[in-house]
This record gives structure tokens, sequence and C-alpha cells, in this order.
């Protein structure tokens, strides 16, 4: 991951922060690698079984590039998600797990984009969007699914990393997943909604 930088740029940048003093309001710090915990609720709908809710806890560990200016309301920020295990149980469909699906050959990754969610005023809020490629394993019915289309999540974000800030899907959605052990069949579940909120540094 690279990105063109004006020289002495970097230099204006802040520390990349590695504990909740160091966080810093709209402001762009130095790129970096931060394990987070993580917490979603997944709306999935399984085939022929029905749909459930289920809330899922982990971590999951993001790559920050250096960001594109050191101004908060002008700089974007490519990120990737380099790992993600998340679990939990639903009353429908038994134990949960959720990570990266890395076999599919398509990075999971995303932007901070530049400008702001209220143009023109500096201390407002950026758009962060991540685009994700997932495998749910759901032990009990007994079924691994996976997404051909990206799972798109959004958070509207005044620090970085925005600990303690969550999003997730635009409502509800509707992206198919399908069965890794017939990757080519029809689809066997579908994603219906997330919501995340992003947790502390893990220890």
């Amino acid at each position: 991951m690279t990105l063109a930088y004006e020289v002495g740029a970097r230099s204006a940048l802040a520390p990349s922060p590695s504990a909740l003093s160091e966080l810093r309001l709209f402001t762009m710090p130095e790129g970096g690698i931060d394990r987070l915990n993580f917490v979603t609720w997944d709306t999935i709908e399984v085939l022929g079984v029905g749909e459930d809710t289920v809330k899922l806890t982990g971590h999951y560990r993001i790559q920050r590039a250096d960001p594109t200016a050191a101004d908060w309301s002008e700089a974007s920020v490519e990120i990737a998600m380099l790992e993600l295990d998340v679990s939990g149980v639903s009353a429908t469909f038994g134990p949960v797990r959720a990570s990266v699906n890395y076999s599919i050959g398509k990075p999971s990754r995303g932007l901070v984009s530049p400008g702001t969610i209220y143009p023109g005023l500096p201390d407002s809020p950026k758009m962060c969007t991540m685009e994700g490629y997932m495998q749910f394993e759901l032990s009990a019915v007994p079924i691994v699914v996976f997404n051909k289309e990206p799972i798109v999540l959004q958070h509207n974000i005044t620090h970085i990393p925005p600990v303690g800030q969550g999003g997730g899907t635009r409502g509800r959605v509707g992206v198919e997943l399908f069965d890794t052990s017939n990757p080519d069949g029809p689809p066997v579940a579908i994603l219906r909604q997330v919501k995340t909120h992003i947790g502390a540094w893990q220890t």
C-alpha cells in the first residue's frame, strides 16, 4: 500500500496512536496497524431455515496507509483489513464465526474519503468505507458461506483509528452468501444487515 506525499508532509502528521489517551479529534496520524476489539450485530437469513441477528465479538486488524495530507478535511487514507475474528451464538443457527476470506483472491479494503460529511466544516466527521469479503461458519446448520460481492460498511469518524465509534451497512441489504462446498451453485443465505462497534486496542 503506497501513497504519494509532498516532501516533509509526513513530519506534519501526528504520531500513530496506540492508547486512548493518544487519540486526537480531527487530526491525521501517521499510518500504522491497529488490532482493535470489534463487535458486530449480523442479521443473516439462511434460506429454508430462518433469519436471526447474532452478536459477534472479537477483534480485527486494520492497516492504515499514511494519509495523503496532514489536513483533516483534505486528506484521504487507504485502509486494509488484514484479519477478522468475531464469534457468537445465534438462537436460530447456533455458533457463528466470521473471518476474512483470503481464498477468494479479493482484498478487504477501503478508504477514509477526502472531504468531510458536512462540507465547509473542518471539525466535521469523515466517511470511512470498507468493502469486505468474509466467510461465515455456521457449524450447527452446518454450513460455511461466503460473499462474492463486497459487504460495504460505512462509518462516520472523528478520529483515527475510530475507537468508540460504529456504523455498518446502510440499513438492510441483500448480500448473497454461497456455500463453500458448492461455490458455483445458487446462494444459500443472505446477509441482511450489519451494525458495528469499534473498541479499543487489544491487550
